[in-house]
């Protein structure tokens, strides 16, 4: 490893271990303890760890362009900076703190489900839970795990200009051909921005090709798993469709009728896709249009968004944080709900999940491909379920926080260039929809607009009054009342389960903190991309 990072390895003669250093450096993070576990079976590896005992600062080095670490492919360009970040040395406390910390909170978690609720000692108990964790972050030198290193590198603002003019005039063609509300064949392309890049791979060691395939194993066991709690007695639960379901087959007929919609006015109006997957699903898997081809249809969309929850997970702290995110999200109470119903909610995380994913990335690799890729996922989104219209201001959020923060130094003017590519690949996409809405924006508007102007009957309150009171109820169904919707919930528990809501408690106030010392962009997007 020092050899390829050209970092010198700690000095041999220095002083000997004592049992404190080995005991701290066993149990310093996740990796260490597995290393330690791995080397009672291989004596290479014990030596490794007796030379590494005295190693007190853990180095970040930023990959020159086309490197691959394992991570990612970069686009080549001028080599990128070398950046060394010491982590704090713990003091040789365990952690207890944050332990016992978080069983309270599990405690707490439970006193608030139902029946026998107890908001009072339930807030009392989360009190002592988040002192317990804070105590533990400021006293053990336990953190979080800490955001990659920005790379050091300019957008080259090339485009190919050929294929852009081209791209222009087709979806000016693509805008005026998709009138009527039915989708025809047409093409648009975003290859005009997009930019070149050569995949170099390191030759790994037999020992990291040991240990990507131990990492593999692991991860392929709890994707095992969640496919378990995903599709254990889908013909079962739920056990019987609604009026809903009712209406989204008839919309699946229209289509295996030939009435290809981009959108489907019938029940207030729906996007168009599931109305396209549930047909294929009822002729891949024979079912027909029935409930179960409704509910296979959603269960996989539900299970294809898993993998860019563990790539986002990875993306924000690293390759353990993406495996603790597949699994909780594999296993979790709310998703598995939603998952199952047989309705458009599980289109909503299929798509934010690689916007954001390829926002992020782009923004700390610099890279303009991930901002097409991210566009692009928007645009599809915007197909899915209507509560992702908010997703596209999420964005410039996102970009937003990003420049008024240290992070964007020097690459500001890129940012807001980022942004534009990342628009323009999005609306592409929405072409048809952004015709079909031109032609009928009472029809496309009615479902949200009945939700938030009074269209259906008269506000019982002031608008200001009405908004602060859902926000509050929004923010407060997590952990506390989901609200009476039993469609896609039990009604009037925590939309979490009791070990997910503890958690989601915890990493709010642990982010919080962070941020108020590090001001890293990142953290305060995680926060504020929750309410929005």
């Amino acid at each position: 490893m020092y050899n390829n990072l050209k970092i010198p390895p700690p000095d041999p003669q220095s002083e000997e271990p004592t049992v404190l250093d080995l005991f701290k450096s066993i149990f310093k993070d996740w990796d260490s303890f597995f290393n330690f576990l791995t080397s009672a079976f291989d004596a290479a590896r014990r030596e490794q760890l007796n030379r590494s005992l005295a190693q007190k600062q853990e180095v970040i080095v930023e990959p020159a362009p086309g490197t691959d670490l394992g991570m990612e492919t970069f686009p080549p360009g001028p080599p990128a900076t070398v950046r060394a970040a010491s982590t704090p040395v713990r003091d040789g406390r365990t952690g207890w703190r944050a332990l016992l910390g978080f069983g309270v909170a599990l405690l707490a978690q439970r006193v608030l489900e139902p029946p026998g609720r107890d908001i009072a000692f339930g807030i009392v108990l989360y009190v002592i839970a988040l002192a317990l964790v804070l105590w533990s972050y400021f006293a053990d030198g336990w953190q979080l795990p800490a955001p990659f290193p920005d790379h050091d590198r300019r957008d080259p603002e090339t485009f190919r200009m050929l294929p852009l003019i081209l791209a222009t005039l087709l979806a000016f063609v693509a805008f005026a051909t998709f009138g009527g509300n039915l989708f025809r064949v047409g093409n648009v392309t975003v290859y005009s921005l997009w930019l070149p890049y050569r995949r170099v791979r390191r030759e790994q060691s037999a020992e990291e090709r040991r240990r990507a395939m131990q990492w593999g194993l692991l991860v392929l066991s709890v994707a095992v798993i969640v496919v378990f709690f995903r599709v254990y007695q889908i013909d079962k639960v739920p056990p019987e469709p609604f009026s809903d379901h009712a209406e989204k087959i008839l919309d699946v007929y229209d289509v295996s009728q030939g009435e290809t919609h981009i959108f489907f006015p019938r029940n207030t109006g729906r996007e168009a896709f599931q109305m396209y997957w549930t047909l294929l699903m009822s002729w891949i898997f024979g079912t027909g249009l029935s409930f179960m081809s409704l509910k296979i249809g959603t269960v996989l969309l539900g299970l294809f968004t898993l993998p860019y929850m563990y790539l986002l997970g990875k993306e924000i702290g690293g390759k353990r944080v993406g495996l603790f995110a597949l699994f909780f999200t594999g296993v979790g109470y709310w998703p598995n709900v939603i998952s199952r119903v047989g309705l458009r909610f599980p289109l909503y995380p299929l798509f934010v999940a690689p916007t954001l994913y390829y926002l992020i990335r782009g923004l700390r690799t610099r890279n303009r491909n991930d901002f097409i890729l991210s566009g692009l996922f928007l645009g599809i989104g915007l197909y899915g379920y209507s509560p992702i219209r908010i997703l596209p201001i999420v964005v410039i959020v996102a970009i937003g926080l990003y420049i008024i923060h240290t992070q964007s130094a020097g690459v500001r003017r890129d940012a807001v260039l980022w942004l534009v590519i990342l628009g323009l690949a999005s609306l592409i996409v929405f072409t048809p929809l952004l015709r079909y809405t031109f032609d009928n924006p009472e029809v496309f508007s009615y479902r949200a607009l009945s939700r938030l102007e009074g269209i259906e009957q008269p506000l019982p309150a002031p608008p200001l009054q009405i908004f602060f009171s859902n926000l509050w109820k929004g923010l407060g169904m997590f952990n506390w009342d989901d609200g009476e919707i039993w469609v896609h919930s039990v009604t009037h528990r925590p939309a979490l389960d009791v070990v997910s809501g503890a958690l989601f408690l915890i990493g709010v106030v642990l982010l919080l903190v962070r941020y108020l010392r590090r001001r890293h962009w990142l953290d305060l997007f995680l926060l504020l991309s929750i309410p929005l």
